[in-house]
């Protein structure tokens, strides 16, 4: 079995209870050399049917009248549920549009900017504000198109209780599963915000918006909603991202901030995409910074036990050297959390 096969029938496995018709378009396509043939344009290191299927569904949008476009409730409200035909209909579309998917395949990334992480954010980040005592300067490692950097611009709403931007337009709703997780009424003071990326998406640019939507699995119209809100919120006053590598940049970025402003690194799921050398040396290097001046690293993790949920560690220098506390444990697009101290 090639690897290309293995990443297809584990993506069909994953997405069983959140996208039926992905579940069912891997499945199939796993075994379709044809399929498999465009699918290895992908570079090895990133993750080939997320690319395909986001490419696919990005200019899907574009071709609205395909028959393919049945099966898309991201595209008609009367979309119909995977049968004998929609596979056929794929891979139809997918060979016949090969010369417009492998560009795609070989330029893009899944950088979904899952905006409904902010959600689990918000009480973070207050708890890290609440330790600092003053307005932090926010540094977010992987952002994508920067929509996380602006946590403090939403509404949220955790089971009813309403606190953050009360004049946003953007509401996100999550549910809280265990604890009590800070919940200011207000957003936590933020004196400044950048976010360091290999490839950052500009929200300003339609077809980069229209690829941070094609990311959005088709089944998935309530996440699509929230990120459209904050991709207009975004608009009005774009978040300042630059280019550069989380490893060699970070250094220079966090030099331009003064020694004495407390400092909030965040990132929710990018360190299991880098290889694991650059994650170690990332980790020491902030360990070492951590203890020359106040920097708190708010890190995620994958569950590596096997659960649909991912952790947020909090990382900082104490007295007794660098103490790291479990946060948060929550589902990977925000949808729920549970407050672990």
């Amino acid at each position: 079995m090639s690897s290309l096969q293995t990443q297809f029938r584990d993506l069909a496995t994953w997405a069983a209870d959140s996208s039926p018709l992905y579940a069912h378009l891997c499945r199939e396509a796993a075994e379709d050399s044809d399929i498999l043939d465009i699918a290895a344009t992908v570079p090895e290191s990133r993750q080939a049917p997320h690319l395909l299927l986001a490419a696919v569904q990005y200019l899907l949008d574009r071709h609205p009248n395909h028959r393919l476009a049945e099966y898309y409730p991201s595209i008609t409200q009367t979309a119909h549920d995977p049968d004998d035909g929609c596979f056929p209909a794929f891979r139809e579309f997918c060979l016949d549009r090969a010369d417009d998917i492998r560009p795609l395949l070989r330029t893009r990334r899944t950088q979904t900017n899952a905006v409904r992480r902010s959600a689990v954010l918000y009480p973070a980040i207050a708890r890290v504000a609440r330790a600092a005592d003053g307005p932090l300067a926010l540094v977010e490692l992987g952002p994508s198109a920067g929509l996380n950097l602006l946590f403090d611009r939403y509404r949220y709403d955790y089971d009813g209780r309403v606190v953050g931007n009360s004049d946003s337009p953007v509401t996100i709703g999550s549910s809280v599963r265990r604890g009590d997780p800070p919940l200011p009424e207000t957003p936590p003071a933020i004196r400044s915000r950048v976010g360091l990326d290999r490839n950052p998406l500009d929200v300003t640019d339609e077809a980069d918006r229209d690829w941070l939507r094609a990311l959005v699995w088709p089944e998935h119209g309530a996440r699509r909603a929230v990120l459209d809100g904050a991709l207009a919120v975004a608009r009005d006053d774009p978040p300042e991202l630059i280019e550069g590598d989380m490893l060699d940049d970070l250094p220079a970025l966090l030099d331009e901030i003064p020694s004495d402003v407390p400092v909030c690194v965040v990132n929710t799921l990018v360190l299991y995409q880098v290889p694991a050398e650059l994650s170690e040396a990332l980790t020491a290097f902030l360990e070492e910074l951590m203890a020359q001046r106040p920097l708190h690293w708010l890190t995620g993790q994958r569950d590596l036990s096997g659960g649909e949920s991912v952790r947020l560690d909090w990382r900082r220098w104490t007295d007794d050297g660098i103490e790291t506390t479990r946060l948060v444990d929550y589902e990977p697009h925000g949808a729920w959390l549970s407050w672990r101290p």
